[in-house]
């Protein structure tokens, strides 16, 4: 009877081990649905962090939408923020140049910063067609930001002891010896950066000597700099 008794026990012992193994075993129906519901967190962690960049005003009436309107509306604005925000060597360059333009302005702030348009005419007193020809023929220093003009403020001039026209006196004489092709960036460079002066030990801005008071033998080497600015010979 112990014989039969433990192999009874072993049989069933065995069937129980059979039935929870067969339990943990999955269809293949609940498989692929296992890997669907996978699949559809992982492209769904994709769209929200996609779509990181969007006002929260625009996100919020996103979840207001029904099922279907908000699956087709998250799609469309996640590829559109995922397009915007792909970095290829075009958009690198146009990015980092407007980085640098963006620089390059905020180091004029030292020397006054840039006026608009409608400050120069006023400045100057004349019109916007006269103001764009001065530009075009190098008699004032602008910068091009998308559809406006800037004009760095150093150039300028209300005081009417040293004022020509509008213009900082020794300027406009300066501006025109720079025949040489050269940039706006240039231009502003070769009157904000110090220079020595000959016969001195001191290094000074043309902007700082003209706001001053220039010297004639200042402005004769600053002529000399204009000149040969933009060729092998610029000092």
């Amino acid at each position: 009877m112990e014989i039969l008794n433990t192999r009874d026990e072993a049989t069933m012992t065995n069937a129980s081990y059979t039935s929870k193994a067969r339990a943990h075993l999955k269809s293949p129906e609940h498989t692929e649905n296992q890997l669907l519901l996978a699949r559809i967190h992982n492209v769904g962690s994709k769209f929200v962090e996609a779509l990181q960049e969007l006002p929260r005003e625009q996100l919020m009436d996103m979840l207001t939408l029904q099922d279907e309107e908000f699956w087709a509306e998250l799609r469309k604005q996640a590829q559109l923020q995922t397009l915007i925000n792909v970095k290829t060597p075009e958009k690198q360059e146009q990015e980092d140049r407007a980085k640098a333009r963006e620089l390059f302005l905020k180091s004029l702030e030292k020397s006054g910063g840039v006026h608009k348009s409608s400050a120069v005419i006023k400045i100057l007193s004349t019109t916007v067609p006269t103001l764009i020809k001065k530009g075009n023929r190098g008699e004032v220093i602008f910068i091009k930001w998308g559809a406006e003009n800037l004009y760095p403020v150093f150039q300028f001039c209300t005081s009417e002891k040293n004022s020509e026209g509008g213009m900082l006196a020794g300027v406009p004489e300066l501006l025109a010896l720079l025949k040489h092709q050269v940039s706006e960036v240039r231009k502003c460079h070769f009157f904000t950066r110090k220079v020595d002066i000959p016969g001195t030990e001191t290094k000074v801005s043309i902007i700082e000597a003209l706001r001053r008071g220039v010297k004639p033998e200042e402005m004769a080497h600053f002529r000399i700099l204009a000149d040969n600015f933009g060729t092998n010979h610029t000092m």
